[in-house]
């Protein structure tokens, strides 16, 4: 399974997000605590965040080896600050490449798409019948074989077509459990994110257990404002997010 941070509220350094607190997500990459599989997340990184003034279109840096292998990267983000940041570390699914192509977060349409999950056996039994719901032009922006880069765009359709975020995680969790096993267990917990904020949504679409997914609306959580995390990442007052419910971190206010 991956982890993920998502910040939304006052401008900060985007370095924050992924290395502030004593159970930082970094620390993470290595130490781990609540994987429902796998040992570490080494899989591969990657930030999203957007820029001043109304702009749209997020930035991203990814790469796919392990988020320690940079040195100099911590140095970097301390150089660029954002109202909204992404940020997953990649374990990834079982039978799928370990390459840039299946590293989150994904982009585009304007939004960021983080995944924590897996879709079973996806690239035999799943993946021709799931992409077969893309439209040709997002079908053509596929660039590898992962799950998590097709449950974007199919999430990205709905959103094109004029769905809200919530509607279009839930079309998403439809898809994939409609090809599920009676028994078949498919944890998906997924961020979909704008200049706007972040929608979170953490289910399973078949049988099983939810992945861990952690809220944090103190005004001092990472210093600054409001934040979704995998585990928890210092001492603020985390709350452990229910299943089966959206939850929103809005950029610009207490969120719900």
């Amino acid at each position: 399974m991956c982890r993920l941070v998502a910040y939304a509220g006052p401008e900060l350094a985007v370095s924050r997000a992924l290395y502030s607190g004593a159970h930082s997500l970094h620390r993470q990459a290595w130490a781990p605590r609540e994987l429902l599989s796998g040992s570490v997340n080494a899989d591969g990184y990657g930030i999203a965040w957007f820029g001043p003034d109304g702009q749209r279109t997020p930035v991203r840096i990814a790469r796919a080896e392990p988020v320690w292998y940079d040195p100099e990267l911590e140095t970097l983000l301390d150089q660029v600050s954002s109202r909204v940041v992404a940020v997953l570390l990649r374990n990834a699914t079982p039978g799928l490449p370990v390459e840039l192509s299946g590293v989150g977060p994904f982009t585009g349409g304007g939004w960021a798409f983080m995944l924590n999950g897996f879709v079973p056996e996806f690239r035999p039994r799943h993946m021709r019948a799931l992409r077969s719901l893309l439209s040709d032009d997002l079908y053509g922006r596929l660039t590898g074989v992962a799950d998590a880069e097709t449950l974007f765009l199919l999430a990205l359709g709905q959103l094109q077509r004029g769905a809200t975020p919530v509607q279009a995680l839930e079309y998403v969790v439809d898809a994939v459990a409609q090809r599920l096993g009676p028994d078949e267990s498919a944890p998906l917990t997924m961020v979909l994110t704008s200049p706007d904020g972040h929608w979170a949504l953490t289910t399973n679409a078949g049988r099983g257990p939810c992945n861990s997914l952690y809220r944090c609306t103190a005004p001092a959580c990472l210093g600054y404002g409001r934040a979704l995390a995998s585990e928890p990442l210092d001492d603020s007052p985390w709350s452990h997010v229910e299943p089966d419910t959206v939850h929103t971190l809005p950029a610009d206010t207490a969120g719900s």
